[in-house]
């Protein structure tokens, strides 16, 4: 305060202040100067048309005359993802260890998924529901899932598409 008082004209200011207030001239200005508030809105508008990428439907297929893996093709993407993560689900429905692959992919490509892969260490019942999510470079993700029937109990890790 000390440094107001040391302005010129300061006093002059105060004491105008206080005489429009005490004779009610500019009484609903000089409160609104007194007690400020602020509100800020911001409108957000998108520019051209963007979709979050989507999984066309995983073709699985049979490849290996030992049914060691099975073949995963993917496509639909307009940009090629960074990450593809599984996971496997047995017939409970409860999703045990996941797996990243790592690029490079391309927008449309095929992954080998093997029977003896740690996605399926928790899986007991088959046919097993494998979620696969790919990742992209701005984090955005898209899911889909597929199914596969696993040799359960005989050890031989064989995968065969549902």
């Amino acid at each position: 305060m000390a440094r107001f008082r040391s302005l010129p004209g300061a006093a002059l200011a105060v004491g105008a202040f206080v005489l429009m207030v005490l004779l009610g001239a500019g009484g609903a200005s000089a409160s609104a100067l007194w007690q400020q508030s602020a509100t800020a809105t911001m409108t957000v508008t998108a520019s051209g048309t963007w979709s979050a990428p989507v999984f066309t439907t995983p073709a699985c297929s049979n490849v290996d005359n030992a049914n060691k893996y099975v073949s995963l093709g993917y496509s639909g993407f307009s940009e090629a993802p960074t990450r593809l993560t599984f996971s496997a689900a047995g017939t409970n429905g409860v999703y045990g260890p996941s797996a990243d692959m790592a690029g490079p992919f391309g927008t449309s490509g095929t992954v080998a998924l093997f029977g003896d892969s740690t996605i399926f260490s928790q899986v007991t019942t088959t046919p097993a529901t494998v979620r696969i999510v790919a990742t992209f470079s701005n984090g955005v993700q898209a899911t889909t899932t597929v199914k596969v029937s696993l040799d359960i109990g005989t050890g031989n890790k064989k995968i065969y598409c549902a």
